[in-house]
């Protein structure tokens, strides 16, 4: 057979044992139970032992799946970034502009949230969702994936030019320019431009501000629909990536930080 021809030829996948189909059934159910606690009562709520009653499984049992309860709620913030970055992944660019791609993906991220509270206050409203405490090399990985979608469709508004302009003076580095400079090199991001990923960062905080205070219920004693006020704040980020596009390296002025009296 010719080389070329055999390396192209796959390998079937095996089919799951019904012990794999049934592991994976209890791994299903045990999360399900997980993120109806932390419905109710947020982490802290979620409890191996509270699960084993509902599951009526042996106390042991339970520890063949997860070995604690730590271990347990990184699954869910990896699920849960994973299933985010993946609504993302699937807006195709299809024949429109990068603008509208950017709209899209933007947008993509409140439908998630919408669509799954619990995951979103999970991963976006709770210290555990930053994999600060617990499986950072699982969690930062997978909460990096989104990121990296919003980050890529801003940066196809801008120009190719743009990649080059610092936001500010190599000369004259200011904090949040080394925050940006770190962040972006343990995000996997660093081959963006500083400016972009400078707007990524806002894009991120004051987007994930309208959906947090949307699913908490403050933004009903305003009278501001909620749906109006993201596409708005959207619209505003996509005419800030624009606003890239001719920005010369003398126009972009250092951000000098408020210092407090």
């Amino acid at each position: 057979m010719h080389p070329r021809k055999r390396a192209s030829m796959s390998t079937p996948a095996a089919k799951p044992t019904r012990r794999d189909e049934r592991r994976a059934q209890t791994v299903r159910e045990i999360k399900e139970l997980a993120m109806k606690q932390i419905s109710a009562g947020g982490p802290d709520a979620v409890s191996l032992s509270g699960i084993v009653r509902e599951m009526s499984m042996s106390p042991a049992a339970v520890y063949r799946y997860f070995a604690n309860r730590d271990a347990l709620l990184a699954d869910l913030v990896v699920d849960a970034y994973n299933e985010l970055a993946d609504a993302l992944v699937a807006i195709e660019q299809a024949t429109g502009s990068a603008h509208d791609h950017l709209i899209a993906v933007l947008h993509g991220s409140r439908t998630w949230a919408v669509e799954h509270p619990n995951a979103y206050r999970l991963i976006f409203q709770t210290s555990v969702g930053s994999g600060k405490d617990f499986a950072v090399e699982r969690t930062v990985p997978a909460a990096s994936r989104s990121m990296a979608v919003i980050v890529e469709a801003l940066d196809a508004v801008t120009t190719r030019d743009n990649r080059v302009v610092p936001l500010e003076s190599p000369a004259r580095r200011l904090p949040m320019s080394e925050a940006i400079t770190e962040w972006a090199e343990r995000s996997g991001l660093a081959q963006y431009s500083e400016s972009v990923l400078m707007l990524a960062v806002l894009s991120w905080t004051r987007l994930h501000g309208i959906i947090s205070l949307e699913l908490g219920g403050h933004l009903a004693a305003t009278g501001i629909d909620a749906a109006l006020l993201f596409e708005t704040e959207a619209a505003t980020l996509c005419r800030q990536a624009s606003a890239l596009q001719t920005a010369r390296p003398e126009s972009i002025e250092p951000i000098e930080p408020i210092e407090p009296k």
